[in-house]
């Protein structure tokens, strides 16, 4: 597949003396303006340098669902920007616009619930159809890995002679601590403890013999390292599946089941919320 690359046509005009008319009305023509363009870079350049805001992308960023929480922010701001051009509109009648702002937010309000809603109820379904093909289809991962497992074996066997037993035996602990438990590399995970317990005690026994040591550990702990970049290979493959799902389901709710199911809903409510103001009005005024 061939990817073309695309560089905006963004262009900054500065001011000339030569081509400067007298009382000529300014044209940028689309191009984006100097004072414009430095505005924003010092604006972003502050933002970023906000603790408070860096504090809140870390943890925001941390969450599983970040990619979800991104696309209901979209939804929102696109549902913000049609509501507040409803309010500015002059073709539309000013006793007709708190309606269908009302009728947009309550769109909106239901389709995020529902969305979120169906996202929990599939989520561990989609999760378990996932580690069923991981499973079937582990060699292939393992075969995906196989030079980031070599790598990790390397780093782990380069330790030997420059740290203890215990820290090198901690470290890999925490290396294989994501197969741990893990169905789809069931067998490296169960004898992960076993392993580390016999590395250590092979770097002990072979402490005189730094040859030895790393050929001795480097034999236990292959399969593992294999396992543990497999893993990893999967675990990209199961964030492709994880945002496919997400799209799939805010676009549905989104763009079909909200303006198809829940519109005609909300014309409902509010209509009937608008017309008792309206005749409780005319009452007072009768």
């Amino acid at each position: 597949m061939q990817v073309n690359n695309i560089t905006p046509n963004y262009q900054i005009r500065r001011n000339s003396t030569n081509n400067v008319k007298k009382n000529a009305t300014p044209s940028f023509g689309g191009a984006v303006p100097e004072p414009v363009v430095n505005g924003l870079s010092n604006f972003y350049g502050k933002v970023a340098k906000n603790k408070g805001f860096s504090n809140f992308i870390k943890n925001f960023s941390k969450s599983p669902r970040t990619f979800t929480h991104l696309l209901v922010a979209e939804s929102c701001l696109l549902s913000g920007f049609y509501m507040i051009n409803t309010l500015r509109s002059k073709k539309i009648e000013k006793e007709q616009k708190p309606q269908m702002i009302i009728n947009d937010a309550m769109v909106l309000g239901i389709s995020t619930a529902g969305a979120y809603l169906v996202e929990d109820k599939i989520t561990d379904k989609v999760k378990q159809w996932s580690e069923k093909y991981f499973t079937k289809h582990s060699d292939f991962y393992m075969d995906c890995g196989k030079e980031a497992a070599e790598k990790s074996k390397e780093a782990i066997l380069d330790k030997i002679g420059k740290e203890s037993a215990d820290d090198i035996a901690t470290s890999l602990s925490d290396h294989i601590k994501s197969i741990r438990g893990n169905k789809t590399f069931q067998k490296a995970a169960e004898e992960c403890d076993t392993i580390i317990s016999s590395v250590k005690t092979a770097i002990t026994e072979n402490a005189n013999d730094l040859t030895k040591a790393k050929e001795v550990v480097g034999e236990k702990i292959t399969d593992v390292c294999k396992a543990v970049a497999a893993r990893a290979e999967a675990d990209k493959t199961f964030s492709g599946i994880n945002k496919l799902k997400v799209l799939v389901i805010f676009g549905i709710i989104y763009r079909y089941l909200g303006p198809v199911v829940v519109t005609p809903i909300a014309n409902k409510i509010s209509s009937k919320f608008f017309e008792g103001k309206k005749d409780k009005a005319e009452k007072t005024q009768a």
